[in-house]
C-alpha cells in the first residue's frame, strides 16, 4: 500500500474514533497519527554513484567557471587555488542536496568582490 493511501484510510478512521471521544483521548489519538507520519520530513536521501558523479561534475564546471581571486566575508579573506577545489565540492553538494529537496534552508558562501 502506498503512502498516499495508507493516509486516505487513516485520516477518516481518525475522525471517526474521536467522534465520541473526550478532549484528552482526542489529543492522544491525533499525537499518535502525527507521531505515525512524522518520519516523512526524516526519512534519508540514499546517494549512490549518480549523485556523487552529479557533484562531481557539479564542481568541476563551477572551478572551470569561477572567477578568480574569491574572497569570503566581510574581512574578504582571500581563497587560495587549493581551496578552491574544496569550497566548489561543498558548494556542488549543497546545489545538490537542495535540488533533492534535502535542505530546509540554502546555505551559501559570501563572495566578495576585490573592491
Amino acid at each position: 500500500m502506498s503512502l498516499e493511501e495508507e493516509i486516505e484510510i487513516d485520516i477518516p478512521q481518525f475522525f471517526r474514533q474521536i467522534e465520541n471521544c473526550d478532549t484528552g483521548t482526542k489529543f492522544e489519538i491525533l499525537r499518535m497519527l502525527i507521531h505515525k507520519y512524522s518520519y516523512i520530513s526524516t526519512s534519508p536521501f540514499i546517494m549512490d554513484s549518480y549523485n556523487l558523479r552529479s557533484i562531481i561534475n557539479g564542481a568541476k564546471s563551477k572551478f572551470a567557471n569561477d572567477s578568480f581571486p574569491i574572497f569570503l566575508g566581510e574581512r574578504k579573506i582571500k581563497i587560495t587555488q587549493s581551496e578552491l577545489s574544496n569550497l566548489c565540492i561543498i558548494e556542488s553538494a549543497i546545489a545538490h542536496l537542495n535540488k533533492n529537496d534535502c535542505l530546509k534552508k540554502m546555505p551559501k558562501f559570501d563572495k566578495r568582490e576585490d573592491r
